[in-house]
């Protein structure tokens, strides 16, 4: 008889005494070839399967290389086995082994907008996984992929069955025929998934309740800039539609500051709020020095550049200016510190209109508004 079909027994014998074969037996050896001794009267009615040739994995002795002969029947009602080949085969063999291994939810997708996941939980949180060693110490985590765009708000609390992937430490898929996952004995390819959903919306931040303090003397708050205008809240619904803004329990201190403050702010918790999105906030306070305005009268307006053998004279001997600058600048100013003139470089004999100028020594940027902008000045030769 040709290609008489071969099969396998013993296998969970095999396993429960701590062996697995790792070769796949039927694809090196799908069929023998028998010849056998038959009566002439059942030579019409006999076949190969009647001899039931097969691999007993009974024989298997340890791990490593074992060979296994084809086992078969002698049948008395059609007669013996005379040859069968390939009489054997060698195969290799492993422990088998069982391990724990932790289940992970890997998140995929964008959840709906206006809803939050606020708790998320597999079960099992474990599963058993079974097969050879090598490839058993292999698998780090069985993982499920939960989609967060298939989440409903018509569904806040749910159950889903996801499917389940092995997988190494480094994220590598671990498939193999040899590996089998059980729960509680039972074979399974998914796991349970139980979702618990909340509303969320944006609620706005109070930005004033995010500073406290007073700059120091001459310098004022300009504007209080936050890094998100705002920020995710979620909640019970009746607690999130009597949300309208958030502020903070412990303000940025901007006390005696005389330069930009910034820092981190937490959020004020709300009591029955499942979740805020983040917990603080960058916060920087503008801070600048007040400008103020101070009024010098009759300061005197001098020449500048006037040649030796010339002299000058002014329609307006003195003026006063209005100054506008810094805080501090302004308030050490006094009136002799304040230099105006007008400059007569290079002219000669002559009558001319000239505007006034102001200079102050290591000024910053201030205005000036004179009650003479411009003069008559008068240079004649002298006598």
């Amino acid at each position: 008889f040709a290609n008489v079909a071969v099969t396998v027994t013993g296998e969970a014998a095999l396993k429960s005494r701590g062996y697995i074969v790792m070769d796949d037996i039927l694809e090196k050896v799908p069929a023998v070839k028998m010849t056998v001794e038959v009566t002439q009267a059942n030579y019409n009615r006999v076949s190969g399967t009647a001899y039931n040739p097969h691999f007993d994995l009974s024989q298997i002795t340890g791990e490593g290389e074992n060979e296994l002969s084809v086992t078969y029947y002698s049948s008395q009602l059609y007669g013996p086995v005379v040859s069968c080949e390939p009489t054997s085969i060698t195969v290799n063999v492993e422990r088998y082994i069982t391990r724990r291994v932790p289940v992970v939810l890997e998140m995929t997708g964008t959840i709906p907008e206006g809803l939050y996941l606020d708790s998320y939980k597999p079960d099992p949180t474990t599963l058993s996984v079974s097969g050879p060693q090598s490839l058993v110490a292999s698998v780090a985590r069985v993982v499920a992929r939960l989609d967060q765009s298939a989440l409903s708000e018509r569904r806040m609390t749910d159950r889903s069955a996801l499917n389940i992937e092995l997988q190494d430490s480094q994220g590598n898929a671990v498939v193999s025929d040899k590996l089998e996952i059980t729960n509680q004995s039972v074979i399974t390819n998914s796991v349970v998934v139980e979702t618990e959903l909340v509303p969320m919306k944006n609620v706005p931040l109070e930005a004033q309740s995010f500073v406290t303090g007073e700059p120091a003397e001459g310098y004022e708050l300009t504007a209080i800039e936050l890094a998100e205008e705002t920020v995710p809240v979620a909640a019970r619904q009746e607690l999130l539609d009597a949300i309208d803004a958030l502020t903070t329990d412990s303000p940025l201190n901007i006390g005696g500051a005389t330069a930009d403050v910034t820092g981190y702010v937490r959020l004020k918790k709300l009591t029955g709020v499942e979740n805020t999105l983040p917990t603080e906030i960058g916060v920087t306070a503008r801070i600048r020095e007040k400008q103020t305005e101070c009024t010098l009268r009759r300061l005197p307006i001098q020449t500048d550049g006037l040649a030796d053998h010339l002299t000058a004279s002014l329609s307006t001997a003195s003026a006063t200016a209005q100054l506008t600058g810094g805080y501090t600048f302004i308030n050490a100013l006094d009136a002799s510190g304040v230099h105006l003139f007008v400059d007569v470089s290079g002219l000669e004999e002559g009558v001319y209109t000239l505007p006034v100028q102001i200079h102050i020594d290591n000024a910053p940027e201030f205005t000036c508004a004179l009650s003479s902008p411009e003069v008559t000045v008068t240079l004649q030769a002298k006598p």
